[in-house]
């Protein structure tokens, strides 16, 4: 079975990834270029201020001006690369503030701006959106979205945003619990309003951007680790009326068959699959649209559970998990896929943002699509056809050796297969890169990647599998090769092999990050730079180095969880200028131009899966977005805690003797264990609250907290339809154990693992 199809409804054709076949001729020009013709462009809104917003496809095909930045990614292609050049490398040591824009909170900021004749737009944490004075930094407008809060007891992923889109003077943001709003460009009222949510009960959310697609706006979700099944949905520009979905996974061949490509997809499943656990498959994040071939790129997510012998036992591919997809965006039907982890294990997304780019390649000029998903290898696909140009590895990984050219299959050393044992797995389920754009540079040719080098040790659980509904289903235990809650140093390491047994012949398990440039035709690092900041060989350092953007003047600029802004020589990597702004940045920089004038904007505040220990400038808990110039000040800084606050802030991240004896027996706490595993720890080992510290006030309201959502208001959403009492039981039980065993461990009377 080849890695590239190319479809057009039920017809399905197989090619050899090798073979240069243009789907154009095959299928006429009309499938790939029957777009209806786009409005007529306007003046700039500068010139007619009536007009705020005003972007369509002829004016974003054109780019006549290259101080907008009227997509995520700048331009359709989604490079991250401006061609402004007045800040450049003789001139960026002169880079300083202009201005800030406060926002209301500090976590969940990974959103792009975007900016069209002199106003940004973006978004914030649940859905929020925004709209800014490009040049002053004063405030427009803000929405705000009614957040649903019995869903947030199913995000997957935090309380992130990572963009809006704008067109024909609409703003398009999607709310955490799963709405699509079109607002006003102007004013930010609403427009319409749509519940994207085939199943309410299971665990969606939106986490991603929506992108415009010829007459369409597309959006897909999050949940995957839960028990969501993936699909992308596309909308009328106008009105919201639905005008196509496409499953990324077929359900229960019982069932009905949406479209005639679940038909291939059902193929590669086993009949008795885990069809009541949704599979996976969501689109959370990176697509990308081009106009000339009116093909829409979607790229899918993980499977649930993660092992394949226990989704699918008979085995088999089980499109499309991990697969980039090309649909015209006219029909919702596919046009051509390819797969990069066929009956993927390991959390190994291909959700990651994809660039479009014309190169060349042995002597031949391409239409590319470009990605580095999580399993480590950097893809250049034919964007027209799917055909594989060129596969390797941009990080070290030991689950494949390399990708087979004829098949497009990786061929797999057997290192992954954790069925029977644990095995020390690279990368790991953060992957070698995750969300963080990356951007590629036309003048240089290289892409500049944030890349992630770390392990995880995967094992199977003993216990049975069993489903639950709007719950984390992943199944597999992972344990990351670091210290801590979530590494070998925690409770998930109790039975495991020993570490030095798991790591003997496999890469360095030191946790590092990099910003790697990279030539995709040559397929190699040119240069790098070490993110990992003082967190080396800890989680921190994975998520150190924050989304990229390059720019003219031969310029890569790229934020740091630690709270600088870097600028490096683009041909060489050689440091040229840092601005510290206080604050932890992990989204991508954009550049602009108002009045002639350059800016450089970066939102700044923590993202997702970060603990407290990596944020720095949090006091008072608001994020901003901030703005450069040449000639600009210096960044005014969060207020400094006092010696007092300093003093207590210390105090507090020494384990206190808990106010509550222990209670329960072993295997209460080791079921209160495997909850929360499952249902608390992607939050409360990262940024949410500590829950060994937890107060007598909390300890007495534990139930109401958990079973009937007393603090749904600030985040914390009712479990009732996920626990029983007696879960609630054990789980508060292995709380106040795991407390008592840190405070412990504090004071060397008790040695034990936490």
């Amino acid at each position: 079975m080849r890695a590239t199809r190319a479809v057009k409804c039920s017809l399905c054709v197989i090619y050899n990834s090798k073979l240069k076949i243009s789907l154009s001729l095959m299928f006429g020009l009309a499938v790939l270029q029957s777009c209806s013709e786009a409005p007529p462009l306007t003046d700039s809104a500068k010139d007619r201020p009536d007009i705020i917003g005003d972007i369509n496809q002829r004016r974003l095909s054109e780019d006549r001006n290259p101080g907008d930045w009227l997509t995520l990614g700048r331009d359709y292609q989604q490079s991250y690369f401006s061609p402004l050049s007045s800040i450049n490398s003789d001139t960026v040591s002169d880079l300083g503030f202009a201005w800030q824009y406060e926002l209301e909170n500090i976590s969940g900021l990974e959103a792009t701006p975007i900016v069209v004749d002199g106003v940004m737009f973006t978004s914030g944490p649940w859905g929020a959106a925004y709209a800014v004075d490009a040049k002053t930094g004063e405030g427009l407008w803000s929405f705000k979205p009614e957040i649903d809060v019995t869903q947030l007891g199913k995000v997957c992923c935090g309380q992130v945003n990572r963009g809006v889109a704008v067109w024909q003077s609409h703003v398009y943001v999607a709310s955490i619990d799963g709405y699509l709003y079109a607002l006003d460009a102007g004013s930010g009222n609403e427009l319409w309003k749509v519940d994207t949510i085939t199943e309410r009960e299971r665990g969606y959310t939106i986490t991603g951007a929506p992108y415009i697609a010829n007459n369409v706006v597309v959006i897909g979700n999050s949940g995957a680790d839960l028990d969501a099944r993936g699909y992308v949905t596309a909308y009328a520009l106008d009105t919201g009326e639905l005008r196509w979905r496409f499953f990324t996974v077929p359900s229960d061949p019982k069932n009905p068959v949406e479209h005639p490509e679940l038909e291939i997809a059902l193929k590669t499943w086993d009949a008795n699959s885990l069809w009541r656990v949704g599979l996976g498959g969501t689109a959370w994040d990176g697509m990308a649209y081009d106009p000339e071939l009116n093909l829409l790129y979607v790229g899918v997510g993980n499977a649930t559970p993660y092992p394949r012998k226990l989704r699918s036992p008979a085995g088999g591919d089980n499109l499309f998990l991990s697969s980039i997809l090309a649909i015209n965006p006219n029909t919702g039907r596919m046009v051509w896929y390819y797969q990069t982890t066929p009956a993927e294990n390991w959390d190994y997304t291909a959700a990651q943002k994809m660039v479009l780019a014309d190169i060349e390649i042995a002597g031949i000029q391409h239409k590319v699509i470009m990605q580095a998903p999580k399993n480590g290898f950097f893809y250049v696909l034919d964007r027209e056809t799917g055909a594989l140009l060129s596969a390797e590895p941009y990080i070290p990984i030991n689950w494949a050796t390399k990708v087979d050219m004829d098949t497009g299959r990786p061929i797999e050393t057997g290192q992954g297969e954790y069925f029977d044992e644990p095995k020390m797995i690279f990368p790991s389920p953060l992957g070698g890169h995750n969300w963080q754009p990356m951007a590629f540079n036309p003048d240089t040719g290289l892409m500049y990647i944030p890349t992630n080098q770390v392990g995880a040790i995967y094992a199977m659980p003993d216990e049975e599998f069993v489903y639950r509904p709007g719950s984390r289903n992943r199944t597999s235990t992972v344990v990351m090769t670091v210290p801590g809650m979530t590494g070998f140093g925690g409770p998930l390491m109790e039975g495991m092999p020993l570490l030095a047994d798991l790591a003997e012949g496999q890469p360095d398990y030191t946790a590092q990050g990099f910003l790697r440039a990279w030539d995709p035709v040559k397929q190699e690092t040119v240069w790098q730079v070490e993110t990992s900041g003082d967190w080396k060989g800890r989680l921190f350092a994975i998520g150190n180095g924050g989304g990229v953007m390059s720019s003219g003047g031969d310029l890569v600029f790229q934020g740091r969880a630690s709270g600088e802004l870097f600028v490096y020589n683009a041909r060489t990597g050689k440091q040229l200028h840092r601005i510290d702004t206080g604050t932890s940045i992990q989204a991508a920089p954009i550049t602009y131009s108002i009045d002639g004038e350059q800016y450089v904007a970066v939102m700044v505040g923590l993202g997702n899966y970060h603990a407290p220990e990596i944020g720095v400038g949090l006091d008072g808990s608001i994020g901003r977005i901030i703005a450069f110039k040449l000639g600009g000040g210096v960044v005014p800084k969060p207020a400094k805690k006092s010696q007092e606050e300093q003093a207590h802030e210390k105090a507090s991240k020494l384990v206190t003797e808990p106010p509550l004896p222990r209670q329960g027996t072993r295997s209460q706490y080791e079921q209160g264990r495997l909850i929360y595993v499952r249902s608390c720890s992607a939050c409360h080992n990262n940024s949410a609250p500590d829950l060994r510290s937890m107060t007598v006030k909390t300890h007495s309201e534990f139930f109401e907290i958990v079973m009937e959502g007393k603090r749904a208001e600030k985040g914390m959403a009712n479990f009732s339809h996920m626990l029983t009492p007696e879960d609630a039981e054990s789980l508060h039980g292995y709380l106040i154990d795991i407390a008592w065993q840190g405070f412990e461990k504090q004071l060397g009377k008790k040695q034990v693992p936490y």
